[in-house]
């Protein structure tokens, strides 16, 4: 670890320079700055060295192209409609490229609320396939308003596009997998009480128990056992409020034999027994 950062501390470093205000404090997600409208140079990817940010970087190419580079990966083309994230300390390098400059929106902001969203997967360093379609352009605007009402709808506009490219990343990253993979979701939800073993699960894809495990884990951001109890307990959680039924037939129902086990293993999960859990959502029930 400790020769990874004298690395990193090497390469080019763009610095945060700007304080947030008292309420984008208060908010923990703020906008530092914007740019519309942006050109690089056609070879600006040739020279542009290994570099990170001390911020998130949102970049729409709206006109042009380029290349980009992520440690890991090869170089790849961007086109016209690619957005580029990058996330704090990750070495990158993009940039206008075999004759085309590069032509930007851009939008750099930090904060709390964005290493959260980083924490859970949302924000990562990442190409996004998308249109030309400036969808910065309303946020940039908000966030040239001082005012406390613009500068919150700019803070909630980023965060919903952010959530937005989250989807269509994870869309693109499906289209790469078997369909196979999504059709066993499904089943998965419409046989709630089977224990479902990974041999089982392996043959449904077509794929050796290895293969499986990895294509899944890849797939779904957890795995197998991981999300097949999470699945029975949060149609449970629903169940219990949506119905009068015993706490025990409702265990039954998702394959649970030993209603303490369920007991256990929903509190576990959701953080209180589920006797608590309908009283405090749904108060006392009538006999």
């Amino acid at each position: 670890m400790g020769n990874d950062k004298k690395i990193l501390f090497q390469k080019e470093c763009h610095r945060l320079v700007s304080a947030p205000s008292e309420l984008q404090k208060k908010y923990g997600f703020w906008i530092i700055n914007c740019s519309e409208n942006c050109r690089s140079p056609e070879n600006s990817f040739s020279l542009c060295h290994e570099r990170y940010f001390e911020f998130y970087s949102l970049s729409h190419l709206i006109d042009g192209g380029g290349r980009i580079w992520l440690p890991g990966e090869e170089e790849r083309i961007l086109e016209a409609g690619d957005w580029v994230l990058i996330a704090p300390g990750d070495l990158h390098r993009y940039g206008g490229a075999d004759g085309k400059a590069y032509i930007e929106d851009a939008v750099r902001f930090c904060g709390p609320v964005a290493d959260r969203m980083r924490d859970a997967g949302v924000l990562k360093s990442a190409v996004i396939h998308g249109s030309r379609m400036r969808k910065l352009l309303p946020i940039i605007s908000l966030s040239h308003d001082p005012s406390h009402s613009a500068q919150i709808n700019a803070n909630i506009a980023l965060q919903s596009l952010l959530v937005e490219l989250y989807n269509m990343r994870e869309q693109e990253r499906g289209r790469g997998s078997s369909p196979l993979m999504s059709q066993l979701l499904e089943e998965l939800k419409l046989r709630p009480e089977h224990w479902w073993t990974v041999q089982e699960l392996a043959e449904y894809c077509q794929l050796s128990p290895d293969q499986f495990r990895r294509n899944f884990q890849r797939y779904t951001g957890i795995t197998p056992k991981q999300y097949i109890e999470d699945l029975k307990l949060k149609q449970a959680a629903r169940l219990l409020l949506s119905s009068g039924l015993p706490v025990t037939e409702v265990a039954a129902r998702f394959g649970y034999q030993d209603p303490f086990h369920f007991s256990r293993r929903f509190k576990l999960r959701i953080g209180v027994a589920p006797g608590q859990y309908r009283k405090a959502f749904m108060g006392e029930l009538p006999e």
